[in-house]
């Protein structure tokens, strides 16, 4: 028989095996500081957790039982090294399992080994289907992939199993923000902050979305939140830096633009800030050494091509601009601000000719569809697409766009170009359908015009825009088409009020906007007003039927000479 003290030593020893995260004959971690680990991981503070994981494993707590923890704070640092070392070998306690195959995953994915990911996660979905973060992951391998709406069920997904989850509502407000817009988004990010305060990540993008809401004194005060750690963040430097240049304060944005230090790491958005202070200070040339950086990366950007542009021309270098923007400029894909600017180019290189053909293109106005923005790696298949649209061989860009749609049925791109050659070849019915698919993944601006004009009824193309506005209410452009919606319905007072909104972010030299406001000022028997804004539109661009038309209504009747120089000058462009 044993005795009592052996059965009592038993027991301990007993209680300790079965205790263990790698079982018995190895010093199981203590779990109150591995609990913080994981909370500091799930804060964001990746430092802080691997400073409590480094002094459990001196103390002797087992390897095993701590990989998937060290390989996650490397990833979360974004050392690929560190991580595989601590990942690669697969060596996890039973306990962490399938956190580690997760973690492996999530390595897959910074490698670009999508497949790899993919064999991770069904791995590690084996061991634990009802983890949230992980469908988190899988929706995010899926949206990677191109399989965009299983990506927004995934994200579904994870949102039921963990309502209170952090990581899944902030992948849900990141989803709603690319389909729904940033106003919708706001409540995700808010719920996200709710369940888990301490998480910087979460933080600062509740804070960018409120920003790019226009609620820039929202924005500052969640940044201070929580102790105020968000504010010396470098994503919270940044968004301080976008606040201050949007109210005008451009030495103070590139203050917290060089504190964030993201433009020293090629951040896309912190390049494009750094180049539009730098057009605001008068530096032209570095702005545009900046925007070649970044068109260099991304050549479907109509806003760094734009750019780019006006920073060649304010610089000097016209030649410049004409050689490399000519062609897109006479495209579908250039804007009327492009065409404006290579047509002043023309001008100043004393090239009449052509500066009148670009000039008399932007004052026709967008002629077709230009260019959707794709998110994934598919440029050539929407090139070969869009180019059968623009050459007018509506059936064979229709059959080129069927078969890309069943390639990746899953696809938000693909089912934008399905839409355009659907609206290109008339069938405008199903190029909505098409379109609303696309919408539930990603609705950017120019989409939502495509939308509008693919649906029956001027009041439900009116209706698209409201939503769009209602939700992304810091973008001029949708503000202004909305009014010419309530212009064409007569509500004179919302329209004026909607394009001078527009004005006020940044539309104040675009002809046709100004043209609208003098319209909608003359219908409110705002006389003078009406005439100011004809002239500012026709000091911009003379040619620009819009302007001509405005300042011929709102020139008072007894000038004479000048409104039959007017009406002769709108005969003329109406004939071209």
């Amino acid at each position: 028989m044993t005795s009592r003290r052996d059965r009592l030593a038993l027991g301990i020893l007993l209680l300790a095996c079965t205790a263990g995260l790698t079982g018995c004959g190895q010093r199981s971690p203590d779990v109150a500081p591995l609990e913080r680990a994981k909370g500091e991981l799930a804060s964001g503070h990746a430092a802080g957790a691997k400073f409590i994981l480094d002094e459990l494993l001196s103390e002797g707590a087992p390897a095993p039982a701590l990989a998937a923890y060290f390989g996650e704070a490397a990833l979360a640092r974004g050392d690929l090294e560190e991580a595989a070392r601590w990942l690669d070998p697969g060596n996890f306690s039973e306990d962490t399992r399938a956190h580690g195959l997760r973690m492996q995953g999530q390595l897959a994915m910074a490698r670009g080994n999508l497949p790899a990911a993919g064999q991770a996660f069904d791995r590690s979905l084996s061991l634990d289907p009802g983890s949230a973060a992980l469908w988190v992951d899988i929706g995010r391998l899926r949206y990677r992939g191109g399989e965009q709406l299983q990506a927004l069920e995934a994200a579904d997904r994870a949102v039921a199993l963990g309502p209170q989850q952090a990581v899944a509502l902030q992948f849900r407000g990141q989803l709603s923000r690319d389909s729904q817009g940033v106003v919708p988004s706001i409540r995700w990010f808010e719920r996200a902050l709710a369940a888990q305060p301490g998480n910087l990540d979460i933080r600062v993008d509740l804070a960018a979305t409120l920003g790019d809401a226009g609620r820039a004194k929202a924005a500052l005060e969640v940044l201070r939140g929580e102790g105020g750690q968000a504010v010396g963040h470098p994503r919270g430097e940044f968004i301080q830096g976008v606040i201050a240049a949007r109210g005008g304060k451009f030495s103070l944005a590139r203050d917290f633009l060089e504190r964030s230090g993201l433009g020293k790491e090629g951040v896309a958005s912190a390049l494009l800030l750094s180049a539009i202070i730098d057009i605001h200070e008068g530096n032209f040339d570095s702005a545009a050494q900046t925007l070649d950086r970044l068109y260099g990366r991304q050549p479907d950007n109509g806003r760094v091509v734009d750019l780019l542009a006006l920073a060649l021309s304010r610089g000097g270098s016209e030649a410049e601009l004409v050689h490399r923007f000519e062609k897109r400029a006479a495209g579908p894909a250039g804007s009327n601000y492009l065409r404006t600017l290579v047509g002043r180019a023309y001008e100043a290189m004393d090239d009449r000719v052509s500066a009148s053909r670009f000039l008399d293109l932007a004052a026709q106005g967008s002629r077709g569809l230009s260019a959707l923005p794709i998110s994934g790696g598919l440029p050539e298949e929407r090139d070969r697409i869009r180019s059968a649209i623009a050459r007018g061989q509506s059936v064979d860009a229709l059959g080129q766009a069927r078969a890309f749609a069943r390639q990746f049925p899953g696809s938000g791109d693909a089912l934008a170009l399905l839409g355009d050659a659907l609206l290109a070849s008339g069938n405008r019915d199903e190029a909505a359908q098409a379109y609303s698919k696309s919408a539930k993944v990603r609705k950017p601006w120019p989409l939502v015009p495509r939308m509008a004009s693919s649906v029956n009824g001027k009041a439900a193309a009116r209706y698209m825009l409201e939503d769009f506005v209602v939700a992304n209410p810091m973008n001029g452009e949708a503000a202004a088409m909305l009014s010419d919606a309530y212009a064409l319905e007569g509500q004179w007072t919302r329209a004026a009020a909607l394009l001078d909104h527009a004005i006020s972010l940044g539309h104040g030299r675009v002809p046709w906007v100004l043209s609208a406001r003098s319209i909608a000022a003359a219908h409110l028997g705002e006389s003078e007003e009406a005439l100011q804004y004809a002239i500012a539109a026709n000091s911009l661009q003379p040619m620009n039927q819009s302007a001509v038309r405005a300042l011929l209504g709102s020139l008072p009747r007894d000038q004479l000479e000048a409104r039959a120089e007017l009406s002769t000058k709108l005969r003329s462009l109406d004939r071209r």
